[in-house]
């Protein structure tokens, strides 16, 4: 059992996670309450319909037991126990959990009371034999029912003192008789109560290491999902990485859906280290991925990745080439709109700039990953021959004008 995961897990204080009482500390017993309610109300009432059962067959030995009281024993068994113990039944599984325990706890005690009282009352002498159902009571209550061990131990030690005293009243039982009535509630009640607290110690036990388990293995999912997560993601922008690109890349052209990828290029991004530093480059790469984030987040077929230094790739899926050349625009603009200083660049333009290569593919027309990502950055290439700051389509592929994108 992981003790330390436990303590981490849920707010201890420093507390054990089991009491001496074997009660879980609060939070884990509201998660225990939580998963195991049902089960134990379902055992609980097959237990109960099974104890009242046999209850109830003892009102025929009643007939031969206690015949001087049978009117009466039939009374209290059939007319106050038996209706008692069915609204209990039903009330269990729309109570708390914990009051459900509480409550037969009581009915169970109740029930204890009248084979006490039957014994104690009668005079025949053949009402010696009810004794043998007490025993058999606190057996049940301790490990049919299996009450919780402080539920157990107010039952137990409760049956006992009210044992011992009908015992103690109950004319011509002899010095003799009575020790040996004494001896005998006493050793069930003392084997009931620990083979009661052997179960429950290990309910809790057994409970503990499943839950600790099942943690374990959700923080080293949660682990796991986070490493790979981290694997599939660019540290400095935030994007996903080239490895992810690929994954995204591949799985669109094994379904053959029109594709198009669109490799980005940050204008004299070199240029830009040099006179500004390198965390300044850093800060302008963080900016233009938080500008493509965006865009790729509004367009729910986009993909944007960082595909290594200051070049970026997207992904378009289901999209025509003339769709193609307007997102590709649109890419261009959105960064020209920051108006990010560009100190550096002797082209004229004072601010930071991209060029965008772009490449397509149908349905119709099988292209590997690779050869996409080559015409993609041929096009690239192309867009920077022309002055940059603007975009490209691969040879071969639809360019339309300026005034149609």
């Amino acid at each position: 059992m992981n003790g330390a995961l436990l303590e981490q897990t849920f707010d201890l204080g420093g507390r054990p996670p089991v009491t001496k009482w074997l009660r879980f500390a609060q939070p884990i017993e509201q998660c225990y309450t939580q998963e195991t309610a049902e089960r134990r109300v379902k055992e609980l009432r097959i237990a109960i319909l099974l104890g009242l059962f046999i209850y109830n067959i003892y009102n025929i030995s009643s007939i031969w037991l206690v015949p001087d009281i049978v009117d009466l024993a039939w009374i209290l068994r059939i007319g106050v126990i038996t209706p008692s113990t069915l609204l209990l039944v039903w009330a269990i599984g729309r109570i708390s959990l914990e009051w459900t325990e509480r409550l037969v706890t009581i009915g169970v005690f109740n029930g204890y009371l009248v084979p006490v009282f039957l014994f104690w009352l009668s005079r025949d002498p053949a009402s010696l034999f009810t004794y043998a159902e007490l025993p058999l009571t606190i057996i049940f209550a301790n490990l049919l029912l299996a009450l919780r061990f402080a539920n157990a131990v107010v039952f137990t030690g409760s049956a006992y003192v009210v044992t011992l005293l009908a015992i103690a009243t109950k004319g011509g039982l002899g010095y003799d008789l009575s020790l040996t009535f004494v001896l005998q509630i006493s050793t069930v009640c003392f084997f009931a109560l620990f083979a009661n607290f052997r179960y429950e110690r290990m309910r809790c036990e057994n409970y503990l290491r499943t839950l600790s388990a099942r943690l374990e293995a959700e923080m080293a999912k949660s682990d796991g999902l986070k490493f790979r997560d981290q694997s599939r993601t660019d540290d400095l922008t935030g994007l996903p990485n080239r490895r992810q690109l690929t994954e995204v890349l591949r799985g669109a052209l094994s379904q053959r859906r029109s594709t198009a990828v669109l490799m980005v290029d940050v204008d004299h991004f070199k240029l830009y280290n040099d006179a500004l530093g390198h965390p300044a480059g850093d800060a302008c790469l963080q900016r233009i991925a938080d500008a493509f984030a965006r865009i790729a987040a509004a367009d729910e077929s986009a993909f944007c990745a960082r595909f290594g230094g200051e070049e970026f790739t997207f992904v378009l899926q289901d999209r025509s080439e003339f769709e193609a050349a307007r997102f590709a625009r649109s890419v261009q603009e959105t960064i020209e709109a920051l108006r990010m200083p560009h100190p550096a660049r002797g082209d004229g333009l004072d601010v930071v700039t991209v060029s965008v290569g772009v490449t397509w593919g149908g349905r119709d027309l099988s292209r590997d990953l690779d050869e996409m990502l080559v015409a993609a950055d041929r096009a690239l290439y192309e867009a920077k021959r022309r002055g940059r700051n603007c975009f490209a389509f691969d040879e071969g592929g639809f360019v339309p004008s300026a005034a149609s994108a």
